[in-house]
C-alpha cells in the first residue's frame, strides 16, 4: 500500500506542477514530505493555488474510495497547520 501511496503522489505532484504552469501563475511545488505538499505561493494566488493543488490531488487517480485533501496557507508551518 505505501509503495501505491507514493506513486499517486508522485502522479500528484506532476499533475500540481503541470496546472499550476497551465494557470500561468508563479506559485511552485517545493518540497514533499511524505503525503504532503509544500508551495511557496505568490502574493494574491493562495486561492486559485489551493483550488489547483486540491483538485490535483483528489483527482489524479479514481479509486473506489475518495481521497479527501486538506490544505493550510500561512507564512509559517505553525500558521500554515490545518
Amino acid at each position: 500500500i505505501q509503495g501505491s501511496a507514493a506513486d499517486i503522489m508522485k502522479l500528484a505532484m506532476i499533475r500540481v506542477d503541470d496546472d499550476l504552469r497551465k494557470a500561468n501563475v508563479k506559485s511552485r511545488v517545493i518540497l514533499q514530505i511524505h503525503d504532503e505538499l509544500v508551495l511557496e505561493i505568490a502574493h494574491g494566488e493562495a486561492d486559485v493555488v489551493e483550488d489547483i493543488v486540491k483538485n490535483a490531488m483528489e483527482h489524479t487517480v479514481e479509486l473506489s474510495v475518495p481521497l479527501s485533501v486538506s490544505t493550510g496557507v500561512g507564512a509559517d508551518w505553525q500558521l500554515a497547520a490545518h
